[in-house]
């Protein structure tokens, strides 16, 4: 009976680019000892579907009957959505939604969505404007996404495109960190308590790892820590986390 979860995570695999270094650290990792695997978008390049059946290829290889759950990235185009969940309909794909999953008897709860950001990049800006107030609202839903899953899971991971902080892009130019992530997550990640929140998105990080609150958070973008991300959590007290006491 597993006491710990135990997942592997990545992000940021662009297809082919970086299939090499998903291929090689995928061999580290012994394949009997993960209970879910966590992609944190961009699995493929600018659109090009070819690429995740390349990238599940090798999961799914080494890891056979081991609960995939991806979110989508902004390679992931809104068009192709439709496509990668129907024809890979083996991997849980999650939206703005949840998913419950076992590891051994502990309830594990996986809220995913892309993420938001603070401040639209400059095609968002001119070709999809409306993203703003996609962007806003997210904030508000995933905490109450969040705050669901902790009523009903004793390990909750949220996980995201776009990350949830500034801390984990740091590396990158200072002046593009509104356009990776949303400072506000933070403050939702510090009141809902999640065990982990895991992004990708930021290649070029040098910090990957940070503490908010009570939750352990990752940069797992495969181009910034140059391997996948094995990741063990152990349940806490499912009360105590929805409750909102933070002397804990």
């Amino acid at each position: 009976m597993a006491s710990i979860a135990r997942l592997l995570a990545f992000g940021d695999v662009h297809g082919v680019q970086h299939l090499g270094i998903l291929r090689a650290s995928l061999r580290t990792v012994p394949p009997d000892d993960i209970h879910a695997i966590l992609l944190a978008g961009d699995i493929i390049d600018r659109g090009d579907v070819s690429g995740m059946e390349l990238v599940l290829r090798e999961v799914t290889s080494r890891f056979k009957d081991v609960p995939v759950v991806s979110v989508f990235g902004n390679d992931e185009y809104h068009e192709v959505e439709d496509y990668l969940i129907k024809n890979f309909n083996y991997v849980v794909w999650l939206n703005d939604s949840v998913t419950v999953l076992k590891a051994g008897s502990i309830p594990i709860g996986i809220v995913g969505s892309r993420g938001s950001l603070d401040k639209l990049t400059y095609w968002q800006s001119k070709n999809m404007p409306q993203l703003e107030s996609v962007y806003r609202r997210r904030v508000g839903v995933l905490r109450k996404l969040i705050e669901e899953v902790n009523r009903v899971a004793d390990v909750t991971v949220l996980l995201t495109h776009y990350a949830p902080t500034y801390q984990t892009i740091r590396g990158e130019p200072e002046k593009i960190y509104p356009y990776m992530g949303c400072r506000h997550l933070e403050e939702v990640i510090r009141e809902t308590k999640p065990d982990l929140a895991i992004h990708a998105h930021a290649h070029n990080a040098t910090v990957t790892e940070t503490t908010i609150g009570l939750t352990r958070v990752y940069n797992v973008s495969l181009p910034a820590r140059k391997s996948v991300t094995y990741l063990t959590v152990a349940p806490r007290a499912r009360l105590l986390r929805a409750s909102g006491d933070s002397k804990r």
